[in-house]
């Protein structure tokens, strides 16, 4: 009878397991939506404004750098490089900038009803991720428009792009729940991707960069996704594969720490706010 029995709670405990991840991905996506349409609730142009922004920064750094500097990065017309670099940028910029205030920005919420904390960082960067496929549509009229040829291994973009957001969740849950403790995370997070975006291939190309600055700016993971994320689109090779996979370790870890460190902050949640 116990030997009957024993397979019958497994499956039972699996069936609840599987409840469970349902849930967290509907209370997620119900979130993520939450957080898009409060975001461009009262705004005239909306979800426009996700094409207009890096629309507009990708004009005037190409009539600067291409126009008045003549910085070159032939074949690829310096415009379209840049956006390419901007687009994939600004999704862990965003991502992370919203996240940071995604648990103290919803103390009313939390004391309300229970509902795994996680949840709220999660949601946030993948709401950026819906004002990163507007941005992207801008870079793919770009390419068009500029008539630069696009590679077949561009099918790998989807691969590059889900480590970037596991890396950019990873961040995410580390700067939410330290921001619970110290409210200054938000300016300091501010400055950080400030000096971050200059260490990331987003607006010079790497081979006109001396050899050990490289190697320097290849060890910073975003600078890695970005030129992984350029090279598949545009040469169709990976110029530096040996750094692939020290991006791949840094996703690994960072996500697998920021989660660490949500789940022990957590607990202290309550106290403060």
């Amino acid at each position: 009878m116990h030997n009957a029995s024993a397979p019958w709670g497994v499956r039972q405990r699996v069936v609840r397991r599987l409840a469970g991840v349902g849930l967290w991905v509907e209370l997620t996506r119900n979130l993520a939506s939450r957080d898009v349409e409060t975001r461009y609730k009262h705004s005239l142009l909306g979800l426009y404004w996700a094409i207009i922004n890096p629309l507009v920064t990708a004009a005037i750094f190409g009539f600067v750098f291409g126009v008045i500097f003549h910085v070159s990065t032939k074949p690829i017309p310096y415009v379209v490089f840049y956006l390419a670099g901007l687009t994939f940028w600004n999704f862990f910029a965003n991502g992370v900038m919203s996240a940071v205030g995604s648990v103290s920005g919803n103390a009313a919420l939390l004391a309300k009803i229970y509902f795994p904390r996680v949840v709220l960082p999660t949601a946030a960067v993948l709401a950026r991720f819906i004002d990163f496929l507007f941005s992207l549509m801008v870079l793919i009229v770009f390419i068009i428009i500029y008539q630069v040829p696009v590679h077949w291994t561009s099918l790998w973009l989807p691969v590059i792009l889900v480590m970037q957001i596991f890396f950019t969740m990873g961040i995410g849950y580390m700067v939410a729940a330290l921001n619970v403790l110290y409210r200054d995370v938000t300016q300091l997070m501010g400055l950080l991707l400030m000096v971050w975006l200059y260490f990331s291939p987003v607006m010079y190309r790497l081979s006109g960069v001396h050899q050990n600055l490289q190697t320097i700016l290849l060890i910073n993971p975003v600078g890695t996704m970005i030129e992984l994320e350029r090279n598949v689109i545009f040469t169709g090779h990976v110029l530096h594969p040996e750094y692939l996979w020290v991006a791949v370790a840094w996703t690994g870890f960072v996500f697998l720490a920021g989660i660490a460190l949500f789940k022990r902050v957590e607990p202290l949640f309550a106290e403060v706010m």
